[in-house]
């Protein structure tokens, strides 16, 4: 029997602070889910040309999850990977942990390419799997 590579991937954009959060939902991608994940911490090694890595990324993978939290919502890095996804028409997400969709809002002045389809918290991530579940395979069966 051949295995198959699944060619669903994930790209998980976060800012240094929330690194384990943004470890914990790429394991629960890959596990609950079968998708592949880019990480960056997990996925780029020392002496890595990061932006050449980060446009590839993007472009190989189906969808795009960003983690705000209150310190990520400011890292610029986050809002480029957000801008290249949206750029290439990506799936993207916004996962709040320790905002509500109104401060989230109020920092930013705007919800920027976020709808409300689009925003969920931390706590619905089970949702977000569930629904990601299907369309992994709908993409390996179709």
């Amino acid at each position: 029997m051949v295995k198959v590579r699944n060619t669903y991937k994930v790209f998980i954009s976060h800012g240094s602070e929330d690194k384990w959060v943004a470890q914990q939902i790429g394991r629960r991608i890959r596990e609950d889910c079968g998708a592949e994940t880019f990480l960056d911490v997990d996925d780029v090694a020392t002496g890595d040309n990061f932006e050449r890595r980060i446009h590839a990324e993007i472009k190989k993978s189906r969808e795009l999850v960003a983690l705000f939290s209150p310190w990520s919502v400011h890292r610029p890095w986050v809002w480029v990977e957000i801008g290249a996804a949206w750029a290439q028409n990506k799936r993207r997400v916004a996962v709040l942990q320790g905002m509500s969709v109104q401060r989230f809002e109020k920092i930013l002045g705007t919800r920027a390419v976020f709808q409300d389809i689009h925003i969920i918290q931390l706590n619905e991530i089970d949702q977000y799997l569930y629904e990601l579940l299907s369309r992994v395979h709908g993409a390996i069966n179709g």
